[in-house]
């Protein structure tokens, strides 16, 4: 390791009289920095920020730590009770003052293991000097002009939330994982009409209903067809095969009502998985059976809330499949 800067080795370094008063300087800039973010983005973005929460990075209240020396500034944050700004000054730090930290492509890891900062802190940004004035003279707030800074930054955040809704169409299509949102707001409007049939209308309403979902996830569902002794609902075949049995009662599903589901199972290969969709829910009897089946064949349950969570859009068909089958798989019953 080559020897480190020192104060006065360039007028493009900051001097000391730069480093005496930059912790208050640092502390103003970030005060006003965070204050002019946030009253930008309840004065211009507040319904985007309450759908886009995470694309506002200093909206909550943070923990700002910042890493100085004469080579660079870091600044990391991580969330907080409350606003707190942590100065660590290393001016003439062996590690961190080294011009190679100008560079290179590792810094923030070099920083971190100097510093000790756990993965609880997320780099927001690192700057060198070339872009300050009077290095050699006490830093004044004003010449940074925090507020507009604030303003910036929430801007941008504003311009990556409105674009996430398409990034994440685009790789939720690549990993197949693409929902048609334009569907489920037509499925949820049908919810009512279906809770005020009765019987057998009902039932039938809400077997079509369902298919639909799934579809809406970009499932591959086949109509149930009537044959050799058995009648199914519909099948799945992509992204997971199974069988599929819908029904709406006033009343939770008990274990005997599996039994016509699990038939059906024995007469298929065992990749072939079974649903049983419920929206008036099952007995705890009715899931402790599902989970023990003796056949060492997989029953999932979905009720009213799992449904709730395939309408809003807040998992995809395929993760709520494997969600189910991960939860079975971890309580399946160990043979002794």
């Amino acid at each position: 390791m080559t020897e480190p800067l020192r104060f006065g080795e360039s007028r493009l370094l900051p001097s000391r009289v730069y480093a005496e008063g930059w912790p208050d300087f640092t502390r103003e800039r970030w005060t006003r920095t965070l204050a002019a973010y946030r009253d930008r983005v309840r004065d211009l973005y507040e319904d985007l920020a309450e759908q886009h929460s995470d694309c506002f990075s200093l909206l909550r209240p943070l923990e700002v730590y910042v890493v100085v020396s004469l080579a660079k500034e870091w600044v990391f944050t991580r969330p907080a009770d409350a606003d707190s700004i942590v100065m660590d000054q290393r001016w003439e730090d062996a590690c961190l003052a080294q011009r190679s930290m100008l560079s290179r492509a590792d810094h923030e890891r070099v920083v971190r293991e100097a510093v000790g900062l756990g993965v609880d802190y997320e780099l927001y940004r690192a700057d060198d000097y070339n872009m300050r004035f009077d290095l050699d003279r006490t830093p004044h707030v004003a010449s940074s002009n925090p507020e507009y800074s604030g303003r910036e930054e929430a801007d941008s955040d504003a311009r990556v939330a409105i674009g996430q809704p398409q990034w994440e169409r685009a790789i939720n299509a690549l990993m197949g994982r693409e929902i048609n949102e334009a569907a489920l707001a037509g499925l949820r409007s049908q919810l009512e009409t279906i809770a005020e049939l009765q019987g057998t209308r009902r039932g039938n309403r809400f077997e079509t209903w369902f298919g639909e979902l799934l579809k809406a996830h970009g499932c591959d569902v086949e109509p149930g067809v009537n044959g050799e002794g058995e009648q199914v609902d519909f099948f799945v075949h992509k992204p997971f095969r199974a069988v599929v049995e819908c029904r709406w009662k006033q009343r939770r599903l008990q274990p005997r009502e599996l039994a016509d589901l699990t038939a059906k199972l024995g007469r298929r290969p065992a990749v072939v998985a079974g649903i049983y969709v419920a929206w008036s829910g099952f007995t705890e009897n009715c899931r402790r059976i599902a989970a023990q089946e003796p056949n060492g064949r997989t029953v999932l349950l979905w009720d009213a809330g799992d449904l709730q969570r395939l309408l809003s859009g807040e998992i995809h068909a395929h993760d709520l499949f494997e969600e189910h089958v991960s939860d079975r798989v971890r309580r399946y019953p160990m043979e002794r």
